[in-house]
């Protein structure tokens, strides 16, 4: 068992989501990471791509919005929902209890990476909420440095140059625990 089985990420700040990690990346070769992810009512992420992987999930508890194809899908507990590399999507939680579900990505690329940073930027204090722009900068270090996804909304090319100034600034993501 890897010393990620188990991690739980508190991503509420930015997404309104906590993630727990059940699979890995290192356990499975890159092949896929697998986390079971818990939903808080009125969460949400920004719409992107994943150029490379699949996204999927497998909702447990609770029913989630799935944006894809530019129409929200209602994914029920007990069913799944496969968005195909390339496609924008987004998920949120637009009910008034927790949601919670499985999310895969295949292969895993920097996804966990880039979530394990968010987290210790979070759990530092550096990234408070969606509204704090040093916030906003230090979200924007973190996904040009591990590129976990292309995003759609706001358009990559803002994020490309926070990221940038927020580089020259001096903000850096925390290495590894």
């Amino acid at each position: 068992m890897s010393a990620s089985t188990g991690k739980v990420l508190d991503l509420r700040p930015l997404f309104g989501i906590t993630a727990t990690i059940v699979t890995p990346a290192e356990e499975t070769g890159g092949c896929h990471v697998e986390m079971e992810v818990t939903a808080d009512p009125g969460s949400r992420t920004n719409i992107h791509c994943h150029p490379e992987q699949t996204e999927s999930y497998k909702v447990l508890e609770g029913t989630l919005d799935v944006l894809h194809n530019g129409s929200w899908h209602r994914v029920p507990a007990g069913e799944s929902f496969l968005v195909p590399h390339g496609s924008r999507h987004a998920f949120r939680n637009s009910s008034d209890t927790p949601v919670r579900f499985l999310n895969t990505h295949r292969p895993a690329l920097q996804v966990q990476s880039h979530l394990e940073a968010l987290d210790r930027l979070v759990r530092s204090g550096k990234i408070r909420s969606m509204n704090n722009p040093k916030s906003l900068f230090y979200m924007c270090v973190s996904a040009t440095t591990y590129q976990p996804d292309v995003s759609v909304k706001p358009p990559q090319r803002l994020v490309s140059t926070i990221g940038w100034l927020g580089r020259r600034m001096g903000l850096r993501v925390p290495n590894p625990a």
